[in-house]
């Protein structure tokens, strides 16, 4: 049997698919199981041993089309669901499972407050959904991050001590907890706990969490800039990881690293929350909240009370 998950990003998105692709590997011991995405996400699953192989998105969808038609597919599993998705699976000749995204919903929701979700899924439990009908069902082991030994030896040899994780970083601005905020808790937990304190954060957002690691002071390291798999080595080393919606927040999750979660705009009905029980979500209830599906640039209404009004 040959098997084909599509989902072509992003990091949070696709961490979310690993007990989907367990799940699928324990059904199917001896099937060929791929995954298709962008190159840029390779790491998420560059050593996954569920998966037989990667196929990468590059933004040509015909190249990428004829790929997956070459490889004559017995069932594909859709969890991006757009319209690429549907282009490329489109004359695949195989069984296609989609999952249910719940956009109108969604959509309502945020656009008129009314709330027809009858129940707060996860999103790694609708992915599982889709494949009930091929009899694969949640193991109920929760997500997977696997990291490379050489990477773990290598790059766990720079990190010594205790430390607690921040990140102060998120795409989008209205997901953003303030910056002096994350400094006031980690200088808190430094003078009580003496750990250090490990920024998390993409290559672009270097400059400001290096003005963060000034703040909080040399017991800082800025790691923005460093591989996914050396990020995931550093989580794991430590005690708890302080971010916003991101997808670092999955990858503690899937490393079992307690998080605390700070949720500005977006509603656990949209099934983004932790899971874990070691893990603590923070959200205020506002009336204005959902305002968007995934964030954005300002707040709508002006004042940013979803995030401002969370305290260290």
């Amino acid at each position: 049997m040959k098997v084909l998950i599509v989902r072509l990003s992003s990091i949070g998105d696709i961490v979310l698919t690993t007990p989907l692709i367990r799940c699928l590997r324990k059904k199917f011991p001896s099937a060929q199981i791929d995954f298709v995405l962008k190159k840029k996400y390779a790491e998420v699953l560059s050593v996954n041993p569920y998966i037989s192989n990667l196929i990468f998105y590059d933004g040509n969808l015909l190249k990428c089309a004829k790929q997956i038609i070459a490889e004559k597919y017995d069932i594909i599993i859709d969890v991006h669901r757009n319209f690429r998705s549907f282009l490329l699976t489109l004359f695949a000749w195989a069984k296609v499972l989609r999952y249910k995204s719940y956009a109108l919903q969604k959509f309502l929701l945020v656009e008129t407050g009314l709330n027809f979700y009858k129940a707060e899924v996860p999103v790694f439990k609708r992915y599982l959904k889709a494949v009930e009908v091929i009899d694969v069902h949640d193991d109920g082991e929760g997500l997977n991050f696997f990291i490379d030994e050489n990477i773990k030896n290598k790059f766990g040899q720079t990190l010594k001590n205790k430390y607690v994780g921040i990140c102060p970083v998120a795409i989008w601005e209205t997901k953003r907890w303030q910056r002096e905020n994350f400094v006031d808790v980690a200088k808190r937990i430094i003078a009580k706990y003496d750990y250090e304190c490990l920024i998390f954060g993409g290559k672009n957002d270097f400059d400001y969490c290096d003005d963060i690691k000034k703040l909080i002071g040399p017991k800082s390291k800025n790691l923005c800039g460093s591989s996914l798999q050396e990020t995931a080595v550093a989580l794991e080393k430590c005690e708890c990881l302080i971010t916003g919606d991101t997808g670092l927040m999955h990858i503690a999750e899937s490393l079992k690293v307690p998080t605390v979660a700070i949720f500005g705009p977006t509603v656990s009905e949209f099934g983004f929350y932790p899971q874990l029980a070691t893990s603590k979500i923070i959200s205020k209830k506002l009336l204005c909240k959902p305002c968007s599906t995934k964030g954005s640039k300002k707040c709508p209404v002006g004042n940013f009370n979803c995030i401002r009004d969370i305290s260290t």
